[in-house]
């Protein structure tokens, strides 16, 4: 063996090791240690090789080829430091087993094993010290006893193990002999969905340009009995085994979390959940739950004036005069809608149209879709669509998009918190429209309905409580101060909300009339500055522009 670096993955380069009893530097960049000259394993080395290693540091490397199971185990620094302890105690030991043969008795040493453990003892290596004079070399056997004895029981690598001994440079090595087998953690349950948790809200367009609104997928029917969503258990962890056959723990898989919700049941195995009843299934952003659906034909609306249901309804036909329909979840609408008032908890879908005469008016919590809208107001909190909106008051706290069809928006107030975005908006004719951007506006129109209400509440009060009171009178008088006290609350509550609104409001930017063709007659106002299009432009954006609204 040659005395220059003979071996490599040092712990430093740069600072020697002046004795024994000095520690490597665990931030230099290796995974095993430098012996440097006076060290006892550095006069081994030259004992075995009759060579001087004063001019290098004697570097140990781990012995790797790739036929091995086994890769170069990696040294943390508590065992780079264990690592150096060990060799240092067990380069002294054989040093002074020679020192203790006589001077005069022929100095022959037995070739001699030493297993290093990883402090989590994941991990065994070996190190042999070379025979001396007429010393017999450990044969794979013997080794493999020194091992068992040592503790090693686990994860042996018999082939390196019986390929050791055709090793030429078997000495002042490191041979990874052992690995242990590390915990597996078992996979968590999962969930996997019959039915998507969120809908596909955008409107199917025909070749034609054309939207059906019947293609919304906003309703999943479902059937008692059908499989909403199956049950994927948690797998058990596979425990884990040292080199020296210590068994470790593993974690198992937590159980999925069941969005089992209302008219929803497990199955008797407990590996689907079900819909407990007919209806239409729906993700509520914990669970999911079937609603129930009320199926209204024809024969049903003749004979109703005010129909309210606690879940989804279900129109098959047209919907006259002087009808009023209230419903807890979705309300979907085959065919046309005249002067009546709908009011849904959910969305509203209309597939023909609203020809409302000035008196229709809908009201839904999310979002209102219609083939068009023509004289009537429209409230909803998310977002308004159709092919066109004519001479309508609009109250939408998302967007407002007429962008299919016709795609056009004439005459009446379009009032939107974000965007408005049509093909055309206003007509050649100069047709009054409004765009309004901004604020809240389902929530100023109903503050604005319950600061009226009040006042009406009020003048009431006045004008009783100047009459003779009786028992009747007091009863009435009471009642209307407890109006008073909601409608007050009710303000109250709306005041704190637009605020807040205002201070938190990150979208004003995105406050737009984007539209194909404008025509004059249009105006749009933001923050209380308005602009009014004076000739027909293409392609207009018109937003505020150094505070001032005007064309982008």
């Amino acid at each position: 063996m040659s005395s220059k670096e003979t071996m490599h993955l040092p712990f430093t380069s740069d600072e020697a090791v002046q004795s024994p009893d000095t520690k490597p530097d665990t931030q230099a960049d290796s995974t095993n240690p430098i012996f440097y000259p006076d060290h006892d394993l550095c006069k081994l080395w030259s004992l075995w090789s009759g060579l001087s290693c004063q001019d290098a540091p004697l570097r140990l490397e781990q012995f790797f080829e790739q036929s091995s199971q086994l890769a170069v185990a990696q040294f943390s620094s508590k065992d780079k430091y264990r690592l150096w302890d060990f060799l240092t105690a067990a380069a002294r030991k054989r040093i002074e087993s020679i020192s203790a043969i006589s001077v005069y008795a022929p100095l022959d040493l037995d070739e001699e094993a030493c297993v290093f453990f990883s402090g989590n003892e994941m991990d065994a290596w070996l190190f042999l010290f070379p025979p001396m004079g007429q010393g017999k070399q450990l044969s794979p056997s013997q080794i493999h006893k020194i091992l068992a004895h040592q503790g090693v029981t686990f994860g042996v690598d018999w082939m390196r193990l019986w390929k050791l001994s055709s090793v030429t440079q078997r000495y002042f090595q490191l041979f990874p002999m052992a690995h242990g087998a590390l915990p597996e953690p078992g996979q968590d349950g999962q969930i996997l969905d019959h039915y998507p948790r969120s809908l596909q809200e955008d409107v199917h367009v025909d070749e034609l340009d054309q939207a059906t609104y019947t293609t919304l997928k906003l309703v999943q029917n479902i059937r008692e009995n059908d499989i909403i969503c199956e049950i994927i258990p948690p797998t058990p962890g596979k425990p884990g085994t040292t080199v020296t056959g210590k068994i470790i723990a593993a974690t198992d898989g937590k159980p999925a979390l069941v969005p089992q919700g209302r008219n929803t049941r497990l199955s008797d195995d407990g590996k689907y959940l079900l819909a407990a009843r007919n209806g239409h299934v729906a993700f509520s952003g914990r669970n999911f739950q079937v609603k129930p659906v009320l199926h209204l034909y024809e024969k049903d609306i003749a004979s109703k004036q005010n129909i309210k249901f606690l879940g989804d309804i279900h129109i098959h036909c047209d919907i006259g005069r002087g009808i009023s329909i209230c419903a807890m979840g979705m309300i979907q609408i085959d065919g046309a809608v005249e002067c009546c008032a709908i009011e849904a908890g959910e969305d509203i879908i209309v597939s023909s149209g609203v020809q409302g005469q000035d008196k229709a008016v809908l009201h839904a919590q999310r979002s209102v879709y219609a083939k068009y809208l023509e004289h009537c107001t429209v409230y909803a909190r998310n977002s308004i669509q159709a092919d066109c909106i004519i001479a309508c008051d609009i109250f939408s706290n998302g967007t407002v998009k007429a962008r299919t069809g016709r795609g056009a928006i004439i005459g009446g107030i379009i009032r939107s918190s974000g965007q408005v975005s049509a093909i055309t908006v206003g007509s050649k004719a100069e047709c009054p429209t409004t765009v309004l951007l901004g604020g809240q506006p389902c929530e100023e129109a109903e503050r604005a309905q319950v600061q009226l209400e009040l006042e009406n509440i009020e003048k009431s009060l006045a004008s009783l409580e100047q009459k003779p009171h009786d028992q009747a009178l007091e009863q009435k008088l009471s009642k209307l101060r407890l109006n008073q006290y909601v409608a007050k609350m009710k303000l109250e509550k709306f005041s704190k909300e637009l605020e807040t609104h205002a201070t938190l409001s990150t979208n004003r930017d995105m406050r737009r009339l984007r539209c194909d063709t404008v025509y004059p007659g249009t105006t749009v106002t933001i923050n209380h500055s308005s602009f009014r299009v004076s000739q027909t432009q293409s392609n207009c954006v018109i937003g505020v522009v150094d505070g001032l609204v005007g064309c982008l």
